[in-house]
């Protein structure tokens, strides 16, 4: 029996580092060029949760699970209308925005997000992201639509209008190029 994926939506957006761009090779420690790409980071202020769970602490070396994030186009709507402003493509550091993937930013752990194959034979790659978990609003973006906008407190206004909405993050489980306009099944976790 074949999985069936829970939507199929479509590359609307790429940017690497906030500049967009028209492709991006997802190598398996992240968008190539990335400021957030490597295997391993270190543990920072955003992963508080996990700093509690454990003995480690902030400055830990551990397993890169944000190597690359990603946004929905309805959702970013919705958060543009709650905010009455625009939200400029990579002011929030994402590296893909997607469009037809209903609650996007809600995909479960290790749902997967599948890209057109390219190539063949032994030059066959097929770019396969691995969802980890919600990316949280955060004060750095933020900051950055803040300044944009030159409107203060909009940082704040940003993090609460865009609670449930500021899309996924996650890491490569397969190398391969995404593409704008590319289609994207969007899979839940195997169990």
């Amino acid at each position: 029996m074949r999985l069936e994926p829970l939507a199929t939506g479509k590359v609307e957006s790429l940017t690497i580092d906030g500049k967009p761009v028209e492709s991006i090779r997802f190598a398996l420690d992240g968008p190539e060029g990335d400021l957030h790409s490597a295997i391993t980071r270190k543990l920072a202020g955003h992963d508080g949760r996990y700093v509690q769970t454990s003995d480690l602490s902030q400055g830990c070396e551990v397993f890169n699970w944000r190597t690359w994030t990603g946004l929905s186009v309805e959702e970013m709507a919705e958060v543009e209308g709650a905010l009455e402003l625009e939200i400029p493509q990579g002011c929030l550091l994402e590296n893909i925005t997607v469009s037809g993937i209903p609650d996007f930013t809600h995909l479960e752990p290790t749902s997967r997000l599948i890209f057109p194959s390219h190539g063949e034979g032994d030059d066959l790659t097929q770019a396969i992201l691995a969802v980890w978990e919600e990316n949280s609003p955060c004060a750095g973006v933020g900051n950055r639509l803040e300044e944009h906008h030159g409107k203060p407190r909009l940082c704040t206004d940003f993090i609460r209008a865009a609670q449930g909405k500021r899309g996924v993050m996650g890491f490569v489980l397969s190398a391969g190029v995404v593409r704008v306009g590319d289609a994207v099944n969007a899979y839940p976790p195997v169990r």
